[in-house]
């Protein structure tokens, strides 16, 4: 236990905000460009970085206009995660992220730096290259009866997920 009045540890944190996007009975991923640091060719969500004056609910509504061109509406929370580093190439710091779950709404999807956005059937989702830390929410994501996940993954300094760190907790819906 801390005392009172001391200065925490600290870290670095980045924190962003993501979007699973319901469109037309498909799910609208993102397959990373091959020309990305981290992940290229692996299949993520729609989203980014929260900027110092956001929530993360704002920033998950930007993210989705700016990378898709599109608005979304019926947005809910359903995952927060904390990746703890070392990751090979990266700082170190550790990653935040709050996933949400939307319905498409009104624009028309275009195509951007960040990768080749694609509706794949849900089905289908759990076979792609999935990050790691994707695949180990998705069942829940994909389940509307489960309520909001909580995921903790430690990665090594190769970049491995540590499975005794990966832990997954799960909220009542």
């Amino acid at each position: 236990m801390m005392p009172i009045n001391t200065n925490p540890h600290t870290h670095q944190l980045v924190m962003c905000a993501n979007v699973f996007i319901r469109k037309d009975g498909k799910w609208l991923m993102l397959k990373r460009s091959e020309k990305k640091r981290f992940s290229p060719g692996y299949f993520h969500t729609v989203g980014g970085k929260i900027d110092p004056d956001e929530d993360p609910f704002t920033a998950a509504l930007r993210e989705v206009k700016e990378e898709a061109g599109i608005a979304v509406k019926n947005m809910r929370l359903e995952a927060v995660t904390f990746e703890i580093g070392p990751v090979q190439g990266s700082m170190d710091e550790n990653w935040l992220g709050f996933y949400f779950s939307a319905d498409y709404d009104s624009g028309e999807i275009v195509q951007t730096e960040e990768g080749e956005l694609i509706l794949i059937d849900e089905k289908d989702i759990p076979q792609q290259k999935l990050i790691p830390s994707i695949r180990a929410i998705i069942r829940h994501i994909l389940d509307p009866k489960d309520g909001t996940v909580f995921l903790k993954m430690r990665y090594d300094e190769n970049g491995g997920v540590i499975e005794a760190e990966n832990i997954v907790n799960v909220c009542v819906a």
